[in-house]
């Protein structure tokens, strides 16, 4: 990940309210423009016209049009973990909340979660989503291999798979090829196959029942026209 990107939460802590109302602005800008118009149509003159900023502005704070979306696309992103993690707290309660979180976000404001899923995918490394899955998937999975409910060695690797398949969902549903109907549930399968594999005792038999009654309800599911 792009260390710039690392900082970025260290700079904000130190800037003044005027600069925190001016990059509240350009967030602001950015979504909207991105919403309407989507990323390959933005220039950096669109969003510094939208936000009411010198164009100069925006490269001397993100450097790149793509570091200005990475920024917004993990900013966005992390606020929606954050939000799992705050109501389901550490161990699998995090995974109940994650899909459930992912999909309310992603309804909030379609136009935006469709512009953001290329960017997360083609801009992988310059987002460094994975760093804040393994904080927050980690932590849930170490609380969890702590109570014996799993057993994981790697637990950066299994949360990299966690960011994978919930950021390719959410792309496939920007796509058209998942129906709104079923995107949290394809979430929730998603977690539990990634789970099952590692899963012990109690946790190992409810992740096994609940992949079978959201394949059935899937396959129930409208497909996308």
């Amino acid at each position: 990940m792009d260390n710039r990107l690392r900082d970025e939460g260290d700079t904000e802590r130190t800037l003044t309210p005027r600069q925190r109302e001016r990059r509240e602005r350009i967030r602001a800008a950015t979504f909207d423009l991105l919403a309407r118009h989507g990323g390959e149509a933005l220039s950096m003159r669109l969003i510094a016209e939208a936000a009411g900023v010198a164009e100069r502005t925006l490269f001397n704070i993100y450097g790149s049009r793509d570091r200005l979306f990475a920024v917004n696309a993990r900013e966005r992103s992390e606020e929606t973990i954050e939000g799992a993690h705050a109501a389901g707290g550490e161990g699998i309660g995090f995974f109940r909340q994650l899909p459930a979180r992912l999909a309310e976000k992603t309804f909030e404001a379609p136009a935006l979660a469709r512009a953001f899923s290329p960017i997360l995918i083609e801009h992988a490394d310059l987002v460094g989503l994975p760093d804040v899955y393994e904080r927050f998937a980690g932590g849930a999975l170490r609380a969890m291999r702590a109570a014996g409910q799993v057993v994981v060695e790697d637990i950066a690797v299994v949360s990299r798979f966690v960011c994978m398949q919930m950021v390719t969902t959410i792309l496939l549903w920007a796509k058209g090829e998942i129906a709104d109907a079923a995107l949290e549930a394809q979430l929730r399968l998603a977690i539990c196959q990634i789970l099952l594999p590692y899963a012990e005792g109690p946790l190992a038999a409810e992740l096994r029942d609940e992949a079978r009654q959201l394949t059935l309800a899937l396959s129930r599911c409208p497909t996308p026209p």
